[in-house]
């Protein structure tokens, strides 16, 4: 059964699909505005950072080229300061050897270190450089190894920073193979990144700049007294190393093989492996020269921007810059978004509630109670209706149940004149009918031949129809006034009784009745209704049944029931479900009231009797089974 919904769940329902809807409208639209935002303020920034980026890419440049300029002279002063050690071993004097250097310099300084067998700086014209062990590097190891061993004559580094100073350094194993000789190349442009650190800063939270080589990343601080007095050591620079790297490993956007390479980096001890930290920097920021990571959540946005050399973008020295920007301004902008939508999305609610209660109030309410008015069958009495089609409605009802109650009346009363007539028709007939069957009892007694008995059989037989037709008719007429009572019936008596009294119908009809009663059956039924069952069966069966061709009647008893059976040879009925619907008939060429098995049907249904109507070997088959 289709399920039914009243109208007022179904403007609920469709007010609440409306609203989560027009939520989800407001949602989309909020998500939209808030990637907008934060789009804007990413793209705002990230422009920023890229100009910090070129403002030092040209200082950077300049550096290098500046170096660049100068490799042949260093060469030259690494090589100078070989001969001035070999000639001047005895007596060396570090201080004048550095001035020897310096005599002729344009531009730029000198310096120059002696690095023992254990890769401890012995002696320097930099003081502060005095016993820093660059034996904590496996690389530095590597490459002081291959100059004692001649591997190679001389070697020049990259760009490094040391304290405020940009250097590049040259060596060279001293004649006597018990030193290497380190001469380092100074140019000072500190003062030229401060200031512009100090005018980027004025944009940023924070500015942070590296220099990164291949040995390790440093990080240029602008706290002077801090600088001066930092001890150094290469494995609190590995760490800075790492934490840097780790950083750039969770915001790069890398493929799976290129994030276990650098996790392996992460992983290594410098002084254990000899790693080259360019490559891994080239990598991480092989897809884009900008690494950004928008995070509102700790309300800032951290970009990440590299500047690689002029002449070597693998080897030579990089600068990486992380610029800072908190994110209070978008987040405020996006609080702003959201309470603009909230509010929005509120009022629309709001909006949405006063339609729905107008609607209900208006038309649901006024619907249901017409409906309610519908239902219980009374005049409807809706007020103040402002609603047109509800108005039409409300007045056709009242007019068409006006109507409709007349009518009711009037076929009330022709009902009750009709069944009156009928009552009065069936009274008036039994009195007639009583005289023709006991006049033609006697006609038939007194008959002295057979000329006339199959006259007087075809008047017999009429009277015994017309007789069943009458009880048919009282019974109906009495049914709904007559309390009918059941008592206990002998079946078996009275069936034969009733086929007796069809015997002269069957005959005229050229139909023979057969029967099959087991003797003393008893019942509880009421007689008359029981009589009209039989009676109802046989007459279909005479109506029916092919001519010359036997009606059996069977009546036994098994373990559950007594079962009543009547058989007919004919066609099959056509339509088993409504053979026993009232006014139905199987065939239109038989006349007849149509009422018969309708009556069969009620009175079985009274008594709880199950019946059924099946066709088997060319007869339909009417069983009934009395508990």
């Amino acid at each position: 059964m289709k399920l039914k919904i009243k109208l007022s769940s179904y403007i609920q329902l469709f007010f609440i699909l409306l609203s989560v809807l027009i939520g989800i409208v407001f949602i989309f639209i909020y998500e939209n505005y808030r990637q907008i935002l934060i789009d804007n303020f990413q793209n705002k920034h990230t422009n920023q950072t890229q100009q910090i980026r070129e403002d030092y890419r040209l200082l950077l440049d300049k550096l290098q080229y500046d170096f660049k300029n100068k490799e042949e002279e260093n060469i030259n002063k690494m090589n100078e300061f070989y001969q001035y050690y070999k000639v001047n071993k005895n007596n060396f004097d570090m201080q004048k050897a550095e001035e020897y250097l310096n005599r002729d310099i344009s531009f730029g300084k000198y310096q120059i270190f002696f690095i023992n067998k254990k890769y401890i700086i012995e002696d320097s014209s930099y003081k502060q450089d005095i016993g820093y062990d660059l034996g904590e590097y496996k690389a530095l190891r590597d490459l002081f190894d291959s100059l004692y061993k001649k591997q190679i004559n001389i070697d020049v580094s990259a760009i490094t920073l040391n304290t405020f100073d940009f250097k590049r350094y040259l060596l060279k194993l001293s004649h006597d193979e018990e030193y290497i000789l380190q001469v380092g190349f100074v140019l000072n442009i500190y003062d030229d990144i401060k200031t512009k650190h100090n005018k980027h800063t004025q944009y940023t939270n924070l500015l942070d700049i590296y220099l990164a080589n291949e040995i390790h990343i440093q990080k240029i601080s602008f706290d002077e007294e801090k600088l001066s007095k930092d001890k150094k050591d290469l494995k609190q620079g590995w760490v800075l190393t790492k934490n840097l790297l780790s950083e750039l490993y969770s915001y790069a956007n890398l493929k799976d093989i290129e994030k276990q390479k650098v996790l392996n980096l992460l992983n290594t001890s410098v002084e254990m492996e000899s790693i080259k930290i360019n490559e891994h920097i080239d990598k991480l920021f092989e897809h884009d020269d900008l690494i950004v990571n928008m995070d509102l959540a700790n309300n800032n946005l951290i970009a990440y921007s590299i500047t690689d050399g002029l002449f070597s973008k693998t080897s030579e020295t990089k600068l990486i810059i992380k610029t800072v920007y908190y994110a209070d301004e978008l987040k405020n902008d996006i609080k702003n978004v959201q309470n603009y939508m909230i509010i929005s999305f509120m009022f629309v609610l709001l909006l949405l509630v006063l339609i729905y209660l107008f609607i209900v109030k208006s038309v649901s309410s006024k619907l249901s109670e017409l409906i309610n008015h519908i239902q219980n069958n009374e005049n409807s009495t809706l007020e103040n209706i402002n609603i047109q089609e509800i108005n039409f409605l409300h007045n056709n009802y009242n007019d068409l149940r006006e109507k409709l109650l007349n009518e009711i009346e009037l076929n009330s009363n022709l009902l009750k004149e009709n069944k009156r007539f009928i009552a009065d028709t069936v009274h008036q007939i039994r009195t007639p009918l009583t005289n023709i069957m006991m006049n033609g009892e006697m006609v038939k007694k007194f008959q002295k031949d057979d000329s006339l008995s199959s006259f007087i059989d075809k008047i017999d037989a009429s009277i015994n129809m017309l007789s069943n037709s009458y009880e048919d008719l009282a019974y109906i007429t009495t049914s709904d006034t007559i309390v009918y009572l059941p008592t206990k019936v002998n079946i078996s008596l009275m069936l034969k009784n009733r086929i007796k009294f069809f015997s002269t119908i069957s005959k005229v009809n050229k139909k023979e009745i057969i029967s099959n009663i087991e003797e003393d059956v008893f019942i509880y039924i009421n007689q008359i209704e029981l009589e009209r069952i039989i009676d109802n069966n046989i007459s279909n069966g005479i109506k029916y049944a092919t001519k010359d061709e036997l009606i059996t009647i069977n009546l036994f008893k098994n373990t559950d029931f007594i079962i009543l059976e009547f058989k007919t040879f004919g066609n099959p009925i056509q339509n088993k479900n409504r053979v026993f619907d009232k006014n139905y008939r199987e065939s239109e060429a038989k006349r007849g009231l149509g009422l018969g098995l309708n009556m069969v049907k009620n009175i079985c249904d009274k008594y709880e009797i199950t019946y059924s109507v099946t066709y088997k070997d060319n007869q339909n088959i009417f069983t009934y089974y009395f508990k």
